[in-house]
């Protein structure tokens, strides 16, 4: 246990309202601690169980004592085997926001997913970087982390697609807290059935792929990603560049690879590193995000 509270220390370290994980035990990194992660969400100290642990009075004990003298006021943890939150020091206010480079994203604890993903923090930085008068789509918003990222990077427009009604009104709200609500869209739709109109609003300079590994009656990675690549042609401007991301530990750039170039006809011209301190000890167990860019056509 005095190791997880290392980590977390030398993690510490010039700490300050930005989102941050501290300790991934998810990477397969730690032995011993594989079901558990710790972040630092402003003044909250989060920590996450993925099953029951039989540690679980001594870490929080140790971590009632960490905060002490750490700039957290409040330890919440989340048995995310069925989704409890527990409160062991401080209160959580009113709203509550992970802050990445400057931007804003409303959490709300009480859901399985709280309303931020660290772990894409480079795929967004990217979108910024390449969004400038760019038209952009984005498939499987949730709570619009790309856009806000591409509108702060003056894209002109982005529609934002995702199944759950809960996820877009948050993604308004992440907006409308930011000051990005101007030329954003949010359409509540089931992607695999709505190419049409999806269509009609393209062509689309830079689209955005980023869906769960698996939704029941909706999306399945394998049978489902192709689906959507094969689409890519309809919807995309010439020189149309897809971020693409695959977040299983069964598949790793080869499955997307091989469905560019046998459905689309596009070329990876980048593979995003991934943010050092999700730690996997094989790259393919973590989150992949690559970059796709249209063949021009003749």
């Amino acid at each position: 246990m005095q190791k997880v509270l290392e980590i977390v220390k030398n993690n510490s370290v010039n700490l300050n309202s930005e989102f941050k994980r501290l300790f991934h035990g998810r990477g397969k990194c730690f032995s011993g601690y594989e079901d558990i992660t710790i972040d630092s969400i402003d003044t909250v100290l989060y920590i996450q169980a993925y099953k029951e642990i039989e540690y679980k009075d001594e870490l929080i004990q140790l971590f009632k004592e960490f905060i002490k003298t750490s700039r957290h006021k409040t330890l919440l943890f989340k048995s995310r085997y069925n989704n409890k939150l527990e409160i062991f020091t401080g209160k959580l206010g009113e709203n509550t926001y992970a802050i990445e480079r400057g931007i804003k994203f409303l959490l709300d604890f009480n859901n399985q997913n709280i309303g931020y993903f660290g772990d894409m923090k480079n795929g967004r930085s990217y979108i910024e970087s390449v969004a400038k008068n760019k038209k952009v789509l984005n498939l499987f918003a949730y709570s619009c982390g790309f856009s806000l990222f591409a509108k702060r990077g003056g894209a002109r427009r982005v529609i934002n697609v995702d199944m759950s009604k809960s996820a877009l009104a948050r993604g308004m709200k992440n907006h409308a807290v930011n000051g990005f609500s101007k030329g954003v869209s949010y359409w509540h739709l089931d992607i695999l059935k709505s190419f049409p109109k999806l269509k009609r609003e393209a062509p689309y300079d830079i689209i955005v792929i980023d869906p769960p590994t698996f939704q029941k009656g909706s999306f399945e990675i394998e049978k489902d990603y192709a689906k959507i690549v094969k689409k890519l042609p309809e919807l995309s401007a010439e020189n149309a560049i897809v971020i693409s991301a695959l977040n299983t530990p069964y598949l790793d750039y080869s499955f997307l690879d091989r469905l560019y170039k046998e459905h689309a006809d596009f070329i990876k011209i980048k593979e995003i590193e991934p943010v050092k301190e999700y730690c996997n000890k094989k790259a393919q167990e973590g989150l992949k995000i690559a970059v796709y860019k249209a063949i021009k056509r003749i």
